[in-house]
């Protein structure tokens, strides 16, 4: 067994990992990143089946390119936020079906986000303004808070608590309390304003509102964008960030144990290849960084840390899952009339916002009827560079449940695979005639396969569950990378707050800890 030192070990390179990492080399400390598979990126990656290439994960973020878009700073800081090509999406979304039934767009901006609304439902002007304000005031306060922490600003402190008063007021309310304050009768316009909800989560009436306000503010102050080469790109230039500091990256690597010393405290992580014929290697670590579930770091560990671990975390909701329904086309959608970047359409039989979960269940059974709410990314609607020559991917997503396919045989789970891309295929033909004459590929990717390309448990896409916080606003943050072993952290959604924004602010914070922890050490 070989013996290295580094100052930080990152487990895993999920855009969480990355980030932590990248920011501590930049800021001069020895890191090592291992990953057990042999791409870099977790949900942050590209990759091929067959013909057809994949976008993993990501089919919008805010763009950040807004200087309060919060990868904004982080990216700008490692010197890397000009080298990636942001592609704008146009509106954030357009969403049909459902409450709200003819097609109706969300633009991104809130002066035209509220221009928007109002005219679509004009007797709820004011509510509307209250609702858009309150999401742009608990959005700005995250930035403003941010600048005066950094640069120790007593100004932008105080004018940060003023902003922050929304926040306050709501702290403890799930987004479907807020939205019955507002828009109490007028689904419809819930729907409007919610229809990206499986971005977040599956349930409003168990969605933080604060987050929601921080997440969907973001997309509406920035707009959405997607990444020119696919979400890799990012994957990329955070991994040489690492590498241009001195750090090392190593792929195929299976962490086997995290090591703690009498005291609790991490001191060392052992790793071995995935495939045969390399010996177990250990490190020396003065602090790790868990890109991965806080259940997995502390399969890791002897037992009186696995008990802390569970002790802390065991009991905490994890977040849903999601299925994707990946489609080679042999032309572009748009010779089919498919044009927009994101569709969400809701199933006739929807009535209510606070039913946008009813299909997560859905795929334990063969397809019936209408297909659960779902959205459609048509990446040709940018210069995605990835889909100039056929096959040419059309995605559709949803909500997924682990226990919709738990102990079902392979060939049942492949056969129900089947027909529910059948289903999927069929509604596709139906809205954009044509559709179904330019497949010549297709794939289903289930809960099943995001626990396992993942290692997330139950295949939790988002971490644990954004639920309301249960303590009033001045006992802080609820969600923190720290973790109750002494020099480990949650570099990952699980740290934080979901999607590609949440794992990359989870990453910085566990980073500046991480910096704090060794500064004090060294």
């Amino acid at each position: 067994m070989s013996d290295k030192k580094f100052d930080a070990v990152v487990i895993g390179s999920g855009l969480g990992g990355l980030t932590a990492g990248a920011l501590l080399a930049h800021a001069g400390y020895s890191v090592c990143l291992l990953e057990r598979n042999f791409s870099l990126g977790g949900a942050a990656s590209v990759y091929k089946v067959g013909p057809l290439t994949v976008e993993a994960s990501l089919h919008q973020t805010s763009d950040a390119r807004n200087p309060r878009d919060v990868k904004h700073d982080i990216l700008r800081r490692l010197g890397i936020l000009d080298e990636i090509e942001w592609l704008p999406t146009g509106a954030l979304y357009k969403v049909r079906g459902g409450p709200v039934g003819e097609a109706f767009e969300l633009p991104f901006g809130f002066a035209p986000a509220y221009e928007a609304l109002a005219a679509r439902f004009p007797d709820k002007r004011a509510a509307i303004q209250r609702f858009l304000g309150e999401v742009e005031q608990i959005h700005d306060a995250l930035w403003t808070l941010k600048q005066a922490r950094e640069e120790s600003s007593f100004a932008k402190l105080a004018r940060g608590l003023w902003e922050v008063a929304p926040a306050a007021a709501g702290w403890q309310n799930s987004l479907h309390e807020i939205m019955e304050r507002d828009f109490a009768g007028c689904e419809a316009l819930k729907c409007a304003l919610g229809a990206n909800l499986a971005y977040y989560g599956d349930d409003p009436r168990r969605l933080w509102w604060i987050f929601y306000a921080l997440a969907q503010g973001g997309y509406i102050a920035s707009g959405g964008a997607y990444i020119k080469g696919g979400s890799r790109q990012l994957s990329l230039k955070l991994a040489k960030c690492i590498t241009k500091s001195g750090g090392v990256v190593r792929m195929g690597r299976q962490v086997n144990a995290i090591e703690t010393d009498a005291d609790g405290d991490v001191v060392a992580i052992r790793h071995v290849a995935r495939r045969a014929g390399d010996s177990e290697e250990r490190i020396e670590a003065r602090v790790a960084m868990a890109n991965c579930a806080p259940s997995v770091a502390a399969a890791m560990m002897d037992a009186p840390a696995r008990a802390k671990m569970e002790e802390t975390y065991g009991s905490r909701r994890l977040s849903t899952s999601l299925f994707s329904a990946n489609f080679g086309l042999s032309a572009k959608p748009s010779t089919v009339g498919l044009t927009d970047f994101t569709t969400v359409v809701m199933p006739p039989d929807m009535r209510r916002f606070d039913q946008y979960g009813d299909g997560a269940g859905a795929m334990a059974e063969d397809p019936k009827g209408a297909l659960p709410l779902h959205t459609i990314a048509n990446f040709t609607a940018v210069d995605s560079g990835l889909w100039d020559e056929p096959p040419i991917l059309v995605s559709v997503l949803g909500l997924d449940r682990i226990d919709n396919w738990r102990d079902l045989p392979r060939d049942a789970a492949l056969a129900r695979r089947e027909r529910w891309l059948d289903a999927i295929q069929a509604s596709l033909e139906r809205d954009y005639p044509g559709f179904s004459g330019l497949v010549t590929t297709r794939m289903l990717l289930n809960a099943y396969s995001m626990a396992s390309y993942l290692n997330t448990p139950e295949g939790a896409v988002y971490g644990f569950a954004a639920l309301p916080a249960e303590a009033p606003i001045l006992m802080g943050f609820p969600r923190t990378p720290h973790t109750p072993i002494a020099g480990l952290y949650l570099a990952s959604a699980f740290g934080g707050e979901h999607g590609f924004n949440g794992a990359m602010l989870s990453g910085a914070e566990a980073a500046r800890l991480a910096e704090r922890r060794l500064a004090v050490a060294t």
